[in-house]
């Protein structure tokens, strides 16, 4: 009775040999695979969203929040989880405006609520922006705004 093993590995003059690549799978490459594995994922809750986004969404709720604070909360939260981006801001401008007509004084009310400012906040301007006009179901003709370039 044998095992499914080439000679080569049951061999005792090959002992060195198997001894080596166990030791480098095991002791080398296993706690690489798994340090890469852990520490690639820290940043990240266990439903893949960024951690500092999920901070920052949860912080800025209470029990009393309404659907305008959860609003300004996602728009406050999303500027973590996409690369700052130079966007286009006459497109972006656009799309404001649009929403501007639509809501009428509510949208400056909204834009103090999520703590807009286009000069710092670029990344949560244009993440407000862009979830009030899919909410309010405006066609965006930007190609690049409906791309996320």
């Amino acid at each position: 009775m044998g095992i499914a093993l080439p000679k080569t590995i049951v061999e005792g003059r090959n002992r060195l040999i198997v001894l080596a690549a166990y030791g480098l799978v095991f002791g080398g490459m296993l706690p690489a695979l798994v340090g890469r594995w852990w520490f690639g994922n820290r940043d990240k809750t266990k439903d893949g969203v960024d951690a500092r986004s999920a901070a920052v969404f949860f912080k800025s709720l209470n029990e009393d929040s309404g659907l305008d604070e959860v609003v300004a909360s996602l728009g406050k939260s999303f500027e973590y989880e996409q690369p700052q981006k130079k966007s286009n801001t006459s497109e972006l401008d656009e799309l404001d405006k649009q929403i501007q007509v639509t809501l009428g004084a509510k949208w400056g009310s909204l834009k103090s609520l999520a703590e807009i400012d286009p000069k710092q906040h670029e990344a949560r301007r244009r993440a407000f922006i862009l979830l009030y006009a899919h909410l309010l179901r405006l066609p965006i003709q930007s190609s690049s705004l409906r791309r996320g370039n």
